[in-house]
């Protein structure tokens, strides 16, 4: 009789315990990819609003501010006390630049670009430098520690990341 309850005790216990879990649902941050193949898309267009800006470099009276992971603002400084917004450089996966002799240098996801900027309507690559910087930078958000999506690299290239709901989230910093 003994044997019997604990027998009926233990099958309880393991069939309690076998109960669906609750999903997990917390706030956390998802990847925005960028295609492999349009990475490398450059160009120069009218100015846009600035969202999330980097760092700034100023050069010749003007100002570029870096929107991460988009590319970069150029404002017009000649008149600090009216500085006025003229171009956006989109440069995807841009987190940096540096300029010198009218050459703008700035990371395109994981490769360096020479672009030349004599003519702001009409910025071009001069070279790249294929694979110089270390794609595991793209797996973490760099702006907080908590929940994220785990990075799929064969969606793309990431350039940015968004708050949202996920469900029982792998990744964690």
């Amino acid at each position: 009789m003994k044997h019997l309850f604990y027998t009926l005790l233990f099958t309880v216990l393991i069939l309690t315990s076998c109960d669906k879990k609750e999903d997990f649902i917390v706030k956390g941050y998802k990847p925005i990819y960028i295609d492999k193949t349009t990475i490398h898309n450059i160009s120069s267009s009218v100015p846009v609003a600035i969202v999330n800006p980097g760092k700034i470099y100023f050069y010749n009276n003007l100002v570029f501010i870096n929107e991460k992971g988009r590319g970069v603002h150029v404002v017009n400084n000649t008149n600090p006390s009216s500085p006025v917004k003229t171009n956006f450089i989109s440069i995807p996966g841009n987190y940096d630049i540096a300029i010198k002799n009218n050459f703008l240098y700035a990371d395109n996801a994981s490769d360096l670009v020479t672009l030349n900027i004599n003519n702001l309507n009409n910025v071009f690559v001069v070279s790249r430098i294929s694979s110089i910087y270390d794609i595991q930078k793209q797996l973490y958000p760099d702006f907080t520690n908590g929940y994220f999506e785990c990075v799929d690299t064969s969606k793309g290239f990431v350039v940015g990341w968004y708050e949202d709901e996920l469900i029982n989230p792998k990744c964690r910093r």
